[in-house]
């Protein structure tokens, strides 16, 4: 039972050391900048994505069906 116990965190600790150093893992492509966009606000005005630029910006996209 001990040997299992020794053998699983090995194997744990081994998994763990390859994950850190990114073994295994696809290469990331450079993020893109988010395409230009405008959308018209309840009050008439338009928002467009420039105007938020060093912002955090969250869409929400929903749907009912």
């Amino acid at each position: 039972m001990r040997r299992g116990i020794l053998r699983g965190t090995a194997i744990l600790g081994l998994a763990a050391a390859m994950a850190a150093i990114g073994v295994g893992l696809p290469a990331q492509a450079a993020p893109k900048a988010a395409p230009s966009f405008s959308l018209e606000l309840f009050n008439g005005q338009t928002l467009t994505l420039a105007t938020l630029k060093g912002s955090a910006v969250i869409l929400l996209f929903w749907a009912p069906w």
